[in-house]
């Protein structure tokens, strides 16, 4: 079975892999957009359903206790959402490491003088857990905290 792969140095390979590189490039970028979207729409209706709110005094409190229920359930589920799209985010990162790994971007020489691609760092960058990673971690925090402050808000103004 073996004779049928091609070898590393088979242009239909390396074009195949180019590809997948690609492809897990543009699922790291759209992954990355996403959460940013998430967080900045999520914190922004947020504020906007404040502001209504604060201007409302006839809302009955019924109301307000469906509201800040509707707000906490959507802001536990946007919190998982972005908890999951930082792993996937991470195993699309871990397959665009692997590809660079099998074309040598980590070896001393592979820019002749100029020293490797990638620094050896990068290899580890993919297995960073998300509570080792301050600008994801703090960002949905941010996002969490924003949702349960705005829940809360909802019911005390």
């Amino acid at each position: 079975m073996t004779e049928n792969r091609p070898s590393s140095a088979d242009p239909a390979k390396a074009q195949f892999l180019l590809t997948h590189y690609q492809s897990c490039w543009q699922e790291m970028s759209w992954r990355r957009q996403a959460g940013y979207r998430t967080i900045i729409l999520g914190l922004g209706y947020c504020a906007a359903l404040l502001v209504v709110i604060t201007f409302n005094h006839t809302m009955p409190p019924a109301t307000r206790y469906c509201l800040a229920g509707v707000i906490f359930i959507a802001t536990l589920f946007g919190s998982l959402y972005l908890a999951s799209n930082y792993r996937k985010y991470m195993q699309a990162a871990g397959r665009i490491v692997a590809i660079e790994d099998f074309f040598g971007a980590f070896e001393p020489n592979f820019l002749g003088g100029s020293g490797p691609l990638n620094p050896a760092a990068r290899r580890d960058w993919p297995k960073t857990p998300l509570s080792r990673d301050m600008v994801s971690f703090w960002s949905i925090l941010a996002f969490a905290v924003g949702g349960l402050l705005t829940a809360a808000a909802v019911v005390l103004v």
